[in-house]
């Protein structure tokens, strides 16, 4: 598995490309955000070190730097791969344009996918000259389209949301709730992974009580409850923005809906062997967060047995 300062040096990298004139307009700066939403499995904070590079001109010493960095962090054939697939998609545009392995639009295949592969190999510097005209051709032409500001703002403030659906829009289905709720559920879902991966695992326990909570206390029908479980249980394993989750959830629900969740978070918490301290403590977090009175998290905190929180 490649590393995550590998994947963000990848994208760093195209961002330098989208400097090489020393300019950036904004209709190409939302273009550039959403070609690297293909990057895999970008967290909330890697993406605001992604968003620094686009608010400061890339000199050429940086992006020779950061190729750099790319071509000696590739330390595998897995590592290969996945900068070739993942540079063709950016360079075509769109993850679902064309199937790995085809060419750009209007490069001939043998005129790119082999010149990168044979960059990748060697390892040459004359990757950077293969990759810049196509890539600021693509970052062009989607500039001239409109790049679509919801979904970037999906992306930076509700990456399960961004995520479910874009998987879901793949398989040609939709979610049966209203848009307003799945952002709010997607968010809730998320703060409830948060807790559920205090100790570095999500196990079959919690999984359950995510999915319970979700049906109990939103209606969300059982199947959708276990594909938004599972999106947000694969998402906390590479980091969400406590943050954003907090603040976005707290402006959609009310308080009632609040106090009835931060119950919910410590049917989680003791879903799997008790509830530990530091489960506690990242409740308490949560709840300050949410602009809960600290009567309301003892109150929630007492719904669990005390033989259960070691007293606490």
């Amino acid at each position: 598995m490649a590393s995550r300062d590998f994947i963000l040096d990848l994208g760093k990298l195209m961002i330098g490309i989208a400097w090489i004139d020393g300019r950036l307009e904004q209709d190409e700066i939302n273009a550039l955000k959403e070609l690297l939403f293909l990057l895999p499995d970008i967290s909330g904070e890697e993406w605001m070190q992604l968003e620094l590079y686009m608010t400061h001109a890339v000199s050429d010493a940086e992006r020779r730097a950061l190729l750099d960095r790319v071509l000696s962090g590739i330390r595998s054939s897995r590592d290969k791969q996945l900068v070739l697939e993942t540079l063709e998609k950016l360079v075509a545009g769109d993850a679902n344009d064309r199937a790995v392995g085809d060419a750009p639009r209007g490069v001939p295949e043998s005129a790119f996918v082999e010149d990168i592969r044979q960059d990748l190999e060697g390892r040459s510097a004359g990757l950077l000259g293969h990759l810049t005209a196509p890539f600021r051709q693509t970052l062009k032409r989607k500039a001239s389209q409109g790049a679509r500001e919801d979904r970037i703002e999906d992306f930076i403030k509700n990456t399960i949301y961004f995520q479910l659906t874009s998987e879901l829009e793949q398989q040609g289905r939709t979610l049966s709730i209203p848009e307003t709720e799945a952002r709010k559920i997607c968010l809730a879902a998320g703060l409830m992974a948060h807790v559920a991966w205090v100790d570095n695992e999500v196990c079959h326990r919690e999984r359950e009580a995510m999915s319970l909570a979700l049906r109990e206390l939103w209606n969300v029908p059982a199947d959708e409850a276990r594909l938004i479980t599972g999106m947000s249980q694969a998402r906390i394993m590479h980091g969400l923005d406590l943050v954003r989750l907090t603040s976005g959830f707290c402006h959609h629900t009310t308080i009632e809906e609040r106090k009835a969740f931060l119950r919910c978070l410590f049917a989680i918490a003791n879903a799997a062997e008790n509830t530990s301290h530091d489960e506690i403590e990242t409740i308490r977090q949560i709840a300050k967060s949410l602009e809960l009175p600290h009567q309301e998290f003892i109150e929630a905190k007492l719904t669990i047995p005390r033989q259960d929180r070691g007293g606490l």
